[in-house]
């Protein structure tokens, strides 16, 4: 495993003109999508309570939260992320091919790799990098 991860991180760095931590950062998205976790980076896992009652310290930086998909907006641009101890608004702008993504499932849980922002009137939203999806239903 390390063997190949080092060869992906000599691929990327021999073929684009990015900083480490783009490529570190590109890399840790693509193994987030793929395997459900992260190479260089330890984003903490969070619940939705967490969130909500977050001082400041997880402002800006990467978090894991898993929940239950019970909305999606027009155009799959964000979705409603839910969780035993309440609800997330997550922005999929960033994503690419969202609507690949989702377009097939009716009741998806999903874990999400994101930023952690604060919208106009203080309240959190989670801007996602990549998703994950751990189970899905068909409709």
């Amino acid at each position: 495993m390390k063997s190949v991860t080092l060869m992906l991180v000599a691929a990327f760095a021999l073929s684009a003109c990015q900083s480490a931590s783009d490529i570190g950062t590109n890399l840790d998205t693509w193994s987030f999508s793929r395997t459900g976790g992260t190479v260089f980076t330890s984003p903490f896992q969070v619940t939705t309570k967490q969130l909500h009652f977050d001082t400041g310290e997880l402002f800006g930086k990467d978090i894991v939260l898993e929940g239950d998909v019970e909305y999606f907006g027009a155009s799959f641009t964000h979705l409603l992320l839910a969780d035993k101890e309440g609800k997330m608004l997550v922005v999929t702008t960033n994503l690419t091919d969202t609507y690949k993504e989702f377009g097939e499932t009716k009741a998806a849980r999903i874990r999400v790799l994101g930023r952690l922002e604060r919208g106009k009137k203080g309240l959190p939203y989670l801007m996602a990098r990549a998703v994950d999806t751990i189970s899905s239903t068909t409709r």
